[in-house]
Order: structure tokens, then sequence, then C-alpha cells
């Protein structure tokens, strides 16, 4: 019969769990300019995939060259 180890597991946790990203908390209620501050929030956004969508478009072309 096996016998079972009496250890405690070892409570070790990885960086990448440990410094894991937290969400965005977003912007408060009572922020001033709340509205064109999320506006260029999104701006932003949608830039960054944009480009994103052109570098993929870029490499794949090179690729069927």
């Amino acid at each position: 019969m096996v016998m079972k180890s009496k250890k405690s597991k070892s409570k070790r946790v990885s960086l990448k769990k440990k410094y894991k990203v937290e969400k965005d908390p977003g912007i408060p209620n009572n922020w001033p300019f709340k509205e064109q501050e999320l506006k260029a929030l999104e701006a932003r956004r949608t830039k960054a995939i944009e480009e994103l969508e052109q570098k993929k478009a870029e490499r794949k072309e090179r690729l069927n060259e």
C-alpha cells in the first residue's frame, strides 16, 4: 500500500501569478471631464487595434511573396 507524505504542500506562487496585472479600475463618476477622457481612451484603443491589424496584414503579405 502506498503511503502519502505528511509534508505540507509548498505555498510558492509563480511570479506571473504574483505580479499579475490587475484590471483597469476605470474612471470614477465624480471625475471632471469624464466624457472627454472616455472618448480619448476609446480613440486610443481603436488606433491600437488598427495598427495591429495593419501589421498583421503586412506580415501576411511578406509571407505570401
